[in-house]
């Protein structure tokens, strides 16, 4: 059964439908990155399967208990606290208890006294819970983004405040990983981080992106946006390029043929005419 499938999206903004009849099914463990021009409609396609935006008209259907994070290309200006604070709060009911062990252990590095039975409660409980993992796993995530945890995000660039909400979309680990161009404001060496992350990851990714290496090494399934309407390439991007390339070849000479057709029957016309005016002169 498809993680999530659409059935018959529309969505107009009050004007011409920028995504008109779309249907899409997301199976499980797919990479699959949605390509298109500018403005064609990729970011609010996203949205809709988020659940961001509702469509005018159709269907969208989750899986019971689908877990989907997302990375939107623009940052919510309400974003505020500390970078672990944002971070782990991708990882849902563990937060409160980690972002408490990170606040105690501060203390207890101040020489709070008091600190050291507040630790010994906190980390029996991140203990029972198995969330060891987890604050091994945002600690990770916050290191290979080279992201301070004790850092406020009000004081950090608009590039660095992405990493943030990067780093809280991965350590979420949800079954569907909605990404809007994740390389932006990366470095080299994050970029291949992120690239081998993502390639052993479990769940389903679909993302958007202009950086054609980074698609090429992740992406098994293309979906093309193009005048609101959507067509799938079950193939990664090399492969799609060719069969796109083919499609437009073809419909090239479609459009040739029809144009030499439609010459003749011109001239064809035109002479009909020349025909009838010398027969009434």
């Amino acid at each position: 059964m498809a993680l999530l499938s659409l059935k018959d999206i529309k969505v107009a903004f009050g004007g011409p439908e920028l995504i008109d009849r779309v249907s899409l099914q997301i199976e499980r463990g797919e990479r699959v990155c949605l390509v298109g021009r500018n403005g064609a409609g990729k970011s609010t396609l996203m949205k809709i399967i988020s659940g961001e935006i509702t469509p005018d008209t159709g269907e969208v259907m989750r899986g019971q208990g689908l877990r989907i994070a997302s990375l939107d290309q623009e940052v919510s200006q309400d974003l505020s606290g500390t970078v672990f604070e944002i971070v782990a709060a991708g990882v849902g009911d563990m937060v409160g208890l980690l972002q408490e062990y990170h606040s105690v252990s501060h203390r207890l590095s101040d020489g709070d006294a008091g600190a050291i039975a507040d630790l010994e409660r906190i980390q029996h409980q991140i203990e029972s819970s198995g969330g060891w993992q987890i604050q091994q796993r945002v600690e990770t995530v916050l290191s290979r983004l080279s992201l301070d945890p004790d850092a406020q995000v009000d004081d950090l660039s608009g590039g660095y405040k992405r990493r943030v909400l990067l780093a809280k979309a991965l350590v979420n680990e949800p079954d569907l990983l909605l990404l809007d161009e994740p390389t932006n404001h990366l470095d080299i060496t994050s970029i291949g981080w992120l690239e081998e992350l993502l390639l052993d990851y479990s769940g389903s990714i679909l993302f958007i992106t202009h950086d054609r290496k980074f698609l090429r090494s992740l992406s098994t399934r293309i979906i093309e946006l193009d005048r609101g309407k959507l067509t799938d390439w079950p193939c990664d991007y090399a492969t799609y390029l060719l069969r796109r390339q083919a499609e437009l070849d073809a419909e090239a000479m479609h459009n040739a043929l029809f144009d030499k057709k439609l010459s003749r029957e011109e001239a064809w016309i035109r002479q009909g005419i020349k025909a009838r005016r010398t027969r009434n002169e």
